[in-house]
């Protein structure tokens, strides 16, 4: 018996061994590349063994190698925005596939105002990029990547205060006097973009005109801009994409203020030119000038000092996505850290670090769900988390616990304070000051960063937003209906240590003159840290429901939407911001070459009283596909496509700056303090379009737009329309209550263009070309303002020129001598009696006197009416290239304040000041005579408004992708690394570099350039 099962047995592993002997016969190994229809390659292609789930991906030259388990084996290639592909394998052993595009670039769907289109069938104004390109701008907001990329955003950062950068956007310009922000929205909810990784966002769109934002009715006129987060793709297995950077930031621009003995120059310039004694004599001014008693005679750079060359940031991000046809995801978690530019350093005595730095996590999970054919749902699960650190600077005033009021006094005092004044500390540690600061004693640069405490805020913010929509093809094929319900939470808890620090002055010991003395000075003691807590919070609810129906009949093609959408924002304890409202959309094509397009928003908001809170509003547009008429037929071998459209409509704008409630009577006791009007609106944007799209020579795109706008109804006090005084408005408690009412008129008007240029040149060269520039001009009509009298040169400041317009004196250069003063008109009316090297101003009223008659338009607005972007991209072989361009241009910038005028101390400018000595030696003169404090020269004139246009380059990248063989070391399916900057260059006209372009203010911190390496790697 045992014999009989041993030779059982040995038969049957016999058997066995057999079988797998003749399936590893059976099996083959496939191998090949995949490109596109112009030979380029296609890096992440699935390839899957057909009914298994087997499969690879192709690396980044597009190369794959497969094993199958037969001949028999069908391979299925897919890839999105391609067609997929199945092949038989047969006997192959190298298998090399082309893949066609499952859409043209037309057939691409575009985001729109709570939905999508194809491109190729919108008719409205909007423009839209790929985030792509954003991740190759090393900022930490991603605000500051937009510049210069769409046609008709104007971006300008005002602010590079680590995790709270200061960003100004328009769209088409201005076009109010009131807010004039747009409608932020990221995945169809409105909230705020800036602090997204780039790396978790798939799209940007700017909704422009009527057509666009109609939708949004009273939130639309300033226009919209929507962010789309990335959504996961179907793949055989999760794509793991991780990417680390390591950055060094440098302002981009430092004032240049002089040294501690050219300080000691001017200064005595400054008393001798009054015919006062010099303050510095020889002694001192010898002891400045070789720096060899820095105790009495100190020689300082503060700006130099206490900013840092670079600050550090570093940033990582880590995402996966994939999932199956039912299911699929995206989760990304990322990570910022960022540091300040001051030199701080920790005050031991309370073990406390006051350096400037931030600290952000970002997370994401989206998914999307398939329950049946008929049934799809969505939830995307965001939001980050920021620890901020600050020092506190002027402790125990709540009004400077803020990013831009805390550091402009830093700021304020870097550039008050001259490089002889004093050190920081004594040789005990307590903080040095000079009494000739007068009432600024308290700041001190050293003791506001290092002795008053830090502030630490921590920020969190989580957004949820689920969807869920229902096919009704049972009633009618292409209904559907669709609800989608969002809530945010966002807080911000601020903890601050505070404390105040003694201050003490060196002086001269009277004992022995060579020696020093310290002595305490000021009124405030060194005190002990006490503590603050400051609590904030924000919650929003959105819920949108709507029908929508979509369906081709023919050459019919129709789509509809009926909408009822509920916002509520709630502030701390604030009454809710609550806004109702119906959205209704309907389009018609016929033949894909007629298309037209009604939208309307019916919606209102609580800033107005009962009666008029709801509004409508409006659009209509048409299309034409000239490309797809007959009589094109010649044409299409070089213009592939042509369209036409023109859109009109009425958009609304509730955003008055801030202010609630304008409709109410306010009262303080017995006296008013604000007068109500129950008739208050929002102000109506008309807004006409008229674009022009082309697609030519097979690379080849031109786009362009032209528009008008009309915006009335704009909130203004009735200043020209309502009487003062005894039987006015002069009984009221506080002045300047005047009723706000619906009657300014603003126009706004110009036009945008669009052109790119796209070439392989063969699978190892590739070129991409990209240029947009817009420009738009506004005009006041009419903001109730009163005329001047007949004896002003110009009688209106603000109706018939543009919003912001600047008014001053014209100058006619300096006074050289007294008899240019005797010769010259009656200038005490500016202010103060002339005297050498001030500046003349020119009598523009013919009266013979200057005064504020003679002022007259001068510059143009800070805002840009030009902006424009040119973006270059080459990649040979594994080598890519990139660069961005962008400026603007029609903008003028007031020199003003402490970087430019000599209220406390001077700059490397002030060397070119005027002087008799420099008059009579022919040596050149740029600045008038120097007076600290205010003078004639100090008043609003052409002289002190700079030409500020500026072109820069915004963004610039080197990277190279490592060959696939390197990857598959680490079996990963790419690795890139790559350097790249931001802000390396800017041209301007600025008479002296000490402040960046984009800033409004000489006190803001700083905006940055930066230089990034990093690393991408795929699996």
């Amino acid at each position: 018996m045992r014999t009989k099962l041993l030779l059982f047995f040995t038969l049957f592993s016999v058997l066995c061994s057999y079988v797998l002997l003749a399936e590893q016969n059976q099996q083959l190994s496939v191998s090949g590349i995949v490109t596109d229809r112009l030979n380029d390659p296609l890096p992440g292609v699935t390839i899957q063994i057909k009914g298994t789930g087997q499969g690879t991906v192709t690396d980044i030259d597009g190369k794959y190698n497969i094993v199958v388990p037969s001949g028999n084996a069908i391979l299925v290639f897919s890839f999105i925005g391609y067609q997929t592909q199945e092949i038989s394998v047969g006997q192959r052993q190298s298998i090399d596939v082309v893949l066609n595009e499952a859409t043209t670039e037309l057939e691409e769907m575009v985001v729109v105002g709570y939905g999508q289109q194809k491109k190729e069938s919108v008719v409205a104004a909007l423009s839209t990029i790929s985030a792509v390109g954003l991740r190759q701008t090393p900022a930490s907001n991603l605000g500051i990547a937009l510049a210069g990329r769409l046609p008709g955003l104007t971006v300008l950062q005002r602010s590079g205060v680590p995790g709270g950068e200061a960003m100004d956007f328009y769209i088409r310009g201005r076009s109010t006097v009131n807010g004039q922000a747009p409608l932020t929205l990221v995945d169809g909810v409105e909230r705020d973009f800036q602090a997204l990784d780039p790396r978790e966002v798939e799209t940007i769109t700017v909704l422009k005109d009527a057509s666009a934002t109609a939708v949004y009715g009273v939130r639309g006129a300033n226009g919209v801009i929507i962010v789309t987060t990335r959504r996961g793709k179907a793949t055989s297995k999760p794509v793991i994409d991780i990417t680390t950077e390591q950055s060094w930031q440098t302002p981009t621009r430092l004032p240049k203020m002089v040294s501690a003995y050219d300080y000691a120059l001017l200064r005595n310039q400054v008393e001798t030119q009054n015919n006062r004694q010099p303050i510095y004599d020889e002694y001192a001014l010898e002891h400045y000038r070789l720096g060899d008693s820095p105790e009495l005679y100190p020689v300082r750079n503060f700006v130099n000092e206490f900013i840092r060359d670079y600050s550090p940031m570093q940033r990582v991000n880590v995402n996966v996505n994939g999932g199956s046809e039912k299911m699929r995801y995206f989760t990304t978690v990322g990570y910022l850290h960022q540091e300040g530019i001051f030199k701080t350093e920790k005050f031991k005595e309370y073990d406390y670090d006051p350096q400037s730095k931030a600290n952000r996590v970002n997370f994401r999970s989206n998914f999307d769900i398939d329950l049946n054919d008929n049934l799809a749902m969505f939830l995307n699960v965001s939001g980050y988390m920021q620890k901020k650190n600050d020092p506190v600077v002027v402790p125990h005033n709540a009004g400077y616990l803020n990013d831009v009021n805390g550091y402009s006094i830093v700021i304020g005092s870097l550039l008050q304070t001259p490089n002889n004044y004093h050190n920081d500390i004594t040789p005990d540690g307590e903080v040095l000051t000079n009494s000739l600061k007068g009432g600024n004693i308290n700041n001190v640069p050293y003791g506001m960063l290092n002795r008053t405490g830090f502030r630490n805020t921590q920020t969190t913010q989580v957004t949820a937003t689920l969807g869920v929509e229902q096919k009704l093809d049972f009633i009618t094929k292409g209904l559907s209906v669709k609800v989608i319900a969002s809530y945010d939470a966002f807080s911000s808890n601020q903890q601050v240590r505070e404390r105040t620090f003694q201050l003490y002055e060196a002086i001269k010991d009277p004992d022995n003159p060579e020696s020093v003395k310290y002595q305490p000075t000021g009124t405030n003691p060194n005190s002990t840290l006490s503590d603050a807590q400051y609590q904030n919070s924000n919650n929003l609810f959105n819920i949108d429901a709507s029908l929508n129906y979509a369906r081709t009949l023919g050459k019919h093609n129709v789509t509809g939407m009926l909408l009822f959408n509920r916002y509520q924002r709630v502030v701390n304890i604030e009454l809710p911001y609550n806004y109702i409202g119906l959205v209704g959309r309907a389009t018609y094509g016929y033949d894909n070459r007629y298309l037209g397009e009604i939208n309307f928003g019916y919606n209102g908001s609580e800033q107005f009283a009962p009666g008029h809170k709801m509004g409508f509003f409006p659009s209509f547009s048409l299309g034409w596909v000239l490309s797809e008429e007959e009589f094109m037929e010649n044409s299409s071998d070089w213009l592939t496509f042509l369209k036409l459209r023109a859109s009109y409509g009425q958009v609304g704008n509730d955003n008055m700056n801030g202010s609630r409630f304008a409709f109410l009577t306010l009262w303080e006791g017995s006296h008013e303090s604000q007068i109500g009007n129950n008739k208050l609106a929002w102000e109506k944007a008309n807004k006409y379009n008229i674009g022009l799209e082309t697609r030519f020579l097979n690379n080849f795109d031109f786009d362009v737009d032209v528009f008008y706008e009309k915006r009335n109804n704009i909130l203004i006090p009735a200043t020209g329309l309502i009487p003062t005084g005894m039987f006015g408005t002069g009984g009221v408690n506080v002045s300047g209550i005047i009723p706000k009412v619906n009657a300014g008129i603003i126009e706004n008007k110009g036009f945008e263009l669009t052109g790119t240029y796209q070439k392989s040149i063969n699978r190892d060269i590739r070129l991409d070309i990209r240029a947009n520039s817009a420009f738009n001009r506004n005009k006041v009509i009419y903001l109730s303002e009163v005329f001047l009298p007949e004896d002003y040169a110009y009688r209106l400041r603000s109706t018939g020129f543009r919003l912001g317009q600047n008014f001053g004196y014209e100058t006619a250069g300096f006074f050289n001598t007294e008899q240019d003063i005797l010769d010259w008109y009656d200038q005490s009316g500016v202010g103060a009696t002339p005297k050498l090297g001030d500046l003349k101003y020119k009598d523009k009223n013919g009266d013979g006197i200057i005064d504020e008659k003679d002022m007259v338009p001068i510059g143009d607005p800070e805002v840009p009416e030009w902006t424009f972007g040119l973006g270059f991209n080459f990649q040979y072989k594994n080598f890519d290239f990139s660069m961005m361009w962008q400026g603007a241009a029609a903008r003028s910038y007031y020199l003003t304040g402490q970087k430019i005028w000599e209220t406390y101390n001077f700059n490397e400018w002030h060397k070119e000041a005027w002087s008799q000595e420099r008059y009579d030696n022919g040596q050149k003169i740029s600045y008038p005579r120097l007076e600290p404090g205010s003078n004639a020269s100090k008043v609003r004139a052409d002289f002190w408004y700079t030409n500020g246009n500026y072109l820069r380059l915004k963004n610039l990248e080197v990277g190279y992708t490592f060959p696939a063989k390197i990857s598959k070391v680490i079996n990963a399916s790419l690795i890139r690394f790559y350097v790249n900057g931001l802000n390396l260059l800017t041209f301007d006209n600025y008479p002296v570099k000490y402040q960046d372009p984009e800033q409004n203010n000489e006190l803001l911190y700083p905006v940055f350039k930066t230089y990034n390496m990093g690393i991408n790697i795929s699996f």
